[in-house]
């Protein structure tokens, strides 16, 4: 398995609760903000768009830009079968 090596913890952190929310809620295809915001009860809502952001830059994952905002996998990397969460 790899590892998320060029990923501080907040962003680990916020990655994997894409993950969780997305496995939750559409069986791992995408998920919502307010369902990611769920799966994370230490940081604030600016603090994980911050981190989201982040992450759709380095191409963990993509957002849509319509009304909906709809999170999903993005191209760099499967994240539910190459890689393990620290």
């Amino acid at each position: 398995m790899k590892t998320f090596k060029n990923l501080n913890n907040n962003e680990i952190k916020v990655l994997k609760a894409v993950c969780l929310a997305s496995i939750e809620y559409t069986g791992g295809e995408f998920t919502y903000f307010d369902e990611v915001m769920e799966q994370i009860n230490d940081l604030k809502e600016n603090q994980v768009k911050g981190y989201l952001s982040q992450l759709s830059k380095k191409k963990y994952i993509w957002i849509s830009d319509d009304e909906f905002c709809q999170i999903s996998q993005g191209s760099f990397v499967d994240y539910l079968s190459d890689y393990e969460f620290n």
